[in-house]
């Protein structure tokens, strides 16, 4: 069964596996209980989605650095250290992606979680 604690208002604001001090047992079907797993439910995968959009915007950023290197808007060593090391990071992991793809065969996302939107971005295949 689980444990759970509610505020003033009577509203569940922790669930528990196990006893523990303030926290009452309930019927798994406790209407509080449902509306408290429901509601942190919809909080995780609105979280998800932005997590998601941001691992795909991170990409986009990584090739318009690229791109303005390539250009000579700037050069990569004017970068600051910390943004040099990152990308240095991504570039040595796309070039393992690279060569896992190249001894097992392309492991490519399913078109509708592509982060690249199904565009070659130049970047030689690589998943991220």
């Amino acid at each position: 069964m689980p444990y759970v604690v509610r505020d003033g208002e009577g509203n569940v604001r922790a669930v528990f596996d196990t006893p523990v001090e303030g926290a009452e047992e309930v019927a798994p079907d406790d209407p509080g209980l449902a509306a408290f797993v429901n509601q942190n439910a919809q909080t995780g995968m609105v979280l998800d989605e932005w997590v998601e959009s941001d691992l795909a915007l991170v990409r986009v950023v990584e090739d318009v650095v690229e791109v303005l290197i390539d250009k000579g808007v700037f050069m990569f060593n004017e970068l600051p250290a910390g943004a040099q090391k990152k990308l240095n990071t991504r570039r040595g992991r796309r070039k393992e992606m690279d060569l896992m793809e190249s001894l097992f065969g392309e492991m490519a996302l399913p078109e509708d979680e592509d982060p690249s939107g199904g565009q070659d971005s130049g970047g030689g295949g690589s998943i991220l």
